[in-house]
């Protein structure tokens, strides 16, 4: 297990849902997501999260493999952009916790990238601190 650290940026009204970052590329997706273009979609996708609504099109499952299966992607797909960020789900004591661990903007295609496969399963292996 790669032990890693994670810092609430947010968290639904009744906090049984919470929005993480991966400290180490915290830097990186916060600034994407924060940009003019991509900040409303970034709103509609958290609260689909804090509603614990299910939207395939924006939030949903990366298949990849069994050592990936705790790994989800949120899509920015507005303005011509393929862009993901790959989430590792946690639940612990009845709260869901999404931890947002690593951007990949210029997707090409609805499959996912061989060379993504090996990335997204060591995402998947991470152990979070959550702060």
């Amino acid at each position: 297990m790669l032990k890693r650290n994670a810092i609430i940026i947010g968290k639904s009204l009744h906090g049984t849902t919470v929005i993480a970052v991966d400290e180490a590329m915290a830097s990186e997706i916060l600034q994407y997501l924060y940009t003019d273009t991509i900040d409303a979609e970034f709103k509609l996708i958290r609260d689909i999260l804090y509603q614990n609504l299910r939207n395939k099109e924006k939030y949903c499952k990366a298949d990849v493999s069994g050592k990936a299966d705790n790994m989800y992607e949120m899509r920015f797909t507005k303005n011509g952009r393929n862009d993901r960020i790959y989430c590792q789900e946690i639940r612990k004591s009845g709260i869901r916790y999404v931890v947002m661990c690593e951007l990949f903007e210029g997707k090409k295609t609805n499959e996912i990238p061989k060379k993504y496969r090996s990335r997204i399963e060591t995402m998947g292996a991470y152990e979070y601190e959550i702060k």
